[in-house]
């Protein structure tokens, strides 16, 4: 019999924001130029990270709703690979996913479908790759070395004085860290019960800012707060 593996989901609560994905995908593939709507997608996460954290990733990005929601459904839920983690995988896909994306918009520039288009492929592939890690490993496969995740986590506060916007995790001592049910149900599969009783908090700068850790202790001893 097979083992029953640790991480689960949680019900998403808030709006189906994966329909724009979609949207997005089949309308840019007639007009190319919808392609160029992709700079919000990688302005937006890094921009709200300097405040907020990785909140985007984890409140208002569509294809990382599309995991939560959808593949989140289907997928066995194994646990990321580490080496997707380090810092030299990483720093190796911000620096190859944005070459290539240079290179293909040296070759289209001054055409804005052919622009467009660009745009559009790249969050085509990306999201492929994200639905087939989906389905070998975990929803957020994708989302634990995305360059725009990447990118992200590197601008989020992690010390110091905090902004005021900037929401995180408080473990209460009364955690006992034996259930680690914290870290079941987080869609990046990280650890919150490893700050209990810390002043400052939860700070992993991974932390996609969505409450499930707080949602899924049985205990309730993980608080959402700035």
């Amino acid at each position: 019999m097979a083992n029953k593996q640790f991480f689960r989901s949680l019900p998403v609560k808030g709006f189906s924001l994966y329909w724009i994905l979609l949207i997005y995908l089949i309308a840019g593939y007639f007009y190319p130029v919808i392609g160029f709507l992709a700079l919000i997608c990688m302005i937006a996460p890094v921009a709200f990270a300097v405040r907020r954290g990785r909140w985007w990733c984890g409140n208002a990005c569509p294809r990382g709703n599309f995991y939560d929601r959808i593949l989140a459904k289907y997928s066995p839920h194994r646990p990321i690979p580490a080496f997707v983690r380090t810092k030299g995988f990483r720093i190796f896909m911000v620096l190859f996913i944005f070459t290539m994306f240079g290179i293909q918009m040296y070759r289209a520039w001054g055409d804005p479908a052919a622009m467009g288009r660009v745009f559009w492929t790249i969050i085509l592939i990306t999201t492929i790759i994200g639905i087939v890690l989906s389905f070998v490993y975990a929803p957020r496969t994708w989302c634990s070395f995305c360059p725009m995740g990447t990118l992200s986590s590197w601008v989020t506060p992690r010390n110091g004085k905090l902004p005021d916007s900037y929401k995180r995790i408080f473990v209460s001592e009364k955690c006992t860290t034996r259930c680690k049910l914290c870290s079941a149900v987080c869609p990046m599969q990280l650890k919150p019960y490893e700050s209990r009783s810390e002043i400052v908090g939860f700070l992993h700068p991974d932390c996609l800012k969505c409450g499930r850790c707080a949602i899924g202790c049985p205990l309730k001893v993980p608080l959402m707060k700035s």
